[in-house]
């Protein structure tokens, strides 16, 4: 089963994220703790850290906004 990228919610007013860069392509090979992507608020950047190891496959675009608990990908 495949594992799910999700905007975090981080903070407590945050309701939408930029999604600035993903580190890996679609394909790769990611391992536990491999900085995946990052997400942006108006107050700060936050690098997000796989769960599991296997093979990514980002659907999120580098720039859009997204509301907190948006798929942006999944690592199968």
């Amino acid at each position: 089963m495949a594992e799910e990228l999700r905007i975090p919610k981080i903070g407590m007013s945050a309701t939408e994220m930029t999604l600035n860069e993903w580190m890996f392509g679609d394909g790769e090979r990611v391992e536990v703790g491999d900085i995946i992507y990052t997400v942006e608020t108006d107050k700060t950047t936050v690098e997000i850290e796989a769960q599991v190891a296997g093979t990514i496959r980002p659907t999120g675009v580098e720039g859009e906004v997204y509301p907190v608990g948006a798929l942006v990908g999944t690592i199968e």
